[in-house]
């Protein structure tokens, strides 16, 4: 099953052209005014459309947003290329365009069916790889990766963001809601909010991500939240309303010179040459925000552990379902897996889950694979944050990460009930399709250990840059307005 389609993304509706290969994008978006044809069909056709498009003549946009409007249409008709004609409305909005020449045109139809002669704006999408012109967000390097550890992972790519900026939006669970959602900071696209949908993602913001543009992808998790105590006594805070007051714990994130990189990209099932490109606008949720006591999560897809604890999965695995002791100047670490077998069909589910699923081991001579009801194998995503034990956020009697919890956790915490149990994580795909298929293919399923976003071809992705950083104020202890 190919997965690298051109979308066609319209206000109302989203529908497949056909199978395209990767696209590019580089330059700021312009607007263009394309003249259109006056002459009508018959006396009865109506006037054809007017209409502004973005890309320029030559672009490494691997998307592509027009606009039209003319007062005697009752609907109208678009064609990219020599794909089927679809009725369309404006805005459109088309992604994962391939490198080449293309054509986009746009009919105006009456309500008798007469259609009037096309408005059309041709453009030249270029490779990022060019060699003459690479993509400004792709960096020369001579550093070669090496190959992965023997028993570790099958093939790994990763990548540093720097902190974007905090809300209590979520656009999947809580779409078009504000303040909907627990206190989450977000990675990555530094627009996303309650409003950010597919086209958004691809065509607005920039990225708090190494490669900027070329990844506008956005991550996000519930914040980690320690206790606040006065600095001279040691007592606990209380806010006005008379309720323990807490602060936010930041990541270790923004620092390219520091290996801690914060996103993982790598292979989920055994069959290495049978992953395939992250379909555009996936979204997905990994673990549980309802987690608790007694409701401990797999810490196969969601744990905590002491960097010290030296954990590792086939040597040391020694995990935790909620936050633990760590003492000063340790680090809690945090890991989140997501699932990394599709259905093949839907972008999203209603759980938000249900659309995927974790590889499974049946044993055998295949090992590791996809089950029958997600049948896709796609590059599977993973968080691995650091979080400092500093004076300024740690317990100060123990010198620890004791009493530390995350925004979602809907449970007191105390001795008996370590925070941290609700750990999840949100990713919405924004990888631009050329990038996303040199790091599986080069560095996935060339077994390769690609670090600080080397594509193994010669480029790495630009550094990390800050977003708006706003942090908002901490509201019922994180869970927000509700």
């Amino acid at each position: 099953m190919e997965l690298h389609k051109t979308l066609f993304i319209s206000v109302i509706s989203l529908s497949v052209l056909s199978a395209c290969g990767g696209g590019s994008e580089s330059e700021t978006e312009t607007t263009t005014t394309v003249a259109t044809a006056t002459t009508q069909t018959a006396s009865t056709a109506p006037t054809s459309p007017e209409f502004s498009a973005t890309p320029s003549a030559t672009t490494q946009q691997s998307f592509a947003t027009f606009s039209f409007n003319t007062d005697a249409a009752y609907t109208y008709e678009c064609q990219l290329d020599d794909q089927a004609i679809g009725t369309c409305e404006s805005p459109v909005t088309l992604l994962l365009i391939e490198a080449g020449s293309h054509q986009f045109q746009v009919w105006a139809v009456d309500s008798s069916g007469n259609r009037s002669e096309p408005a059309a704006y041709q453009w030249s999408v270029n490779s990022i790889f060019t060699t003459s012109e690479a993509h400004s967000e792709l960096i020369p390097t001579t550093v070669e990766p090496s190959s992965v550890a023997e028993g570790s992972w099958r093939g790994i790519y990763r990548i540093n963001c720097d902190f974007s900026h905090s809300s209590y939006n979520d656009p999947i669970v809580f779409p078009g809601q504000e303040n909907a959602a627990h206190l989450h900071r977000f990675y990555g696209n530094t627009l996303v909010d309650h409003t950010t949908t597919m086209a958004s993602l691809y065509t607005e913001g920039e990225s708090s991500c190494q490669g900027n543009t070329l990844n506008l992808s956005s991550y996000w998790v519930p914040a980690l939240l320690a206790p606040k105590y006065d600095e001279n006594s040691g007592e606990r805070i209380y806010d006005d309303n008379g309720e323990p007051a807490w602060q936010v714990v930041p990541a270790v994130v923004g620092n390219d010179d520091e290996a801690h990189e914060v996103f993982y990209y790598s292979a989920g099932i055994d069959d290495l040459d049978a992953i395939q490109p992250v379909p555009a606008g996936l979204r997905m949720i990994a673990g549980d925000h309802m987690g608790q006591p007694g409701m401990a999560q797999d810490t196969s897809i969601v744990r905590w552990h002491c960097q010290s604890w030296e954990s590792d999965d086939a040597e040391n695995p020694q995990f935790s379902a909620s936050i633990p002791e760590c003492i000063a100047p340790d680090r809690l670490r945090m890991d989140i897996f997501f699932p990394s077998c599709w259905n093949g069909v839907d972008l999203d589910s209603d759980d938000h889950k249900s659309h995927m699923a974790y590889p499974v081991n049946e044993g055998g001579p295949n090992g590791t694979q996809c089950p029958a009801s997600h049948p896709v194998p796609i590059v599977r995503p993973s968080y691995h944050y650091a979080f400092g034990v500093k004076p300024e956020v740690y317990d100060p009697q123990s010198r620890s990460s004791k009493g530390w919890k995350l925004a979602a956790d809907m449970y007191e915490v105390s001795e008996n009930s370590p925070g941290g149990m609700s750990l999840h994580g949100d990713w919405f795909n924004g990888w631009h399709p050329e990038a996303m298929q040199a790091l599986l293919d080069n560095c996935i399923k060339g077994e390769l250990d690609c670090h600080d976003g080397n594509l193994a071809n010669g480029y790495r992705l630009s550094g990390t840059r800050p977003g708006p950083q706003t942090e908002p104020e901490i509201i019922n202890g994180g869970l927000g307005y509700d």
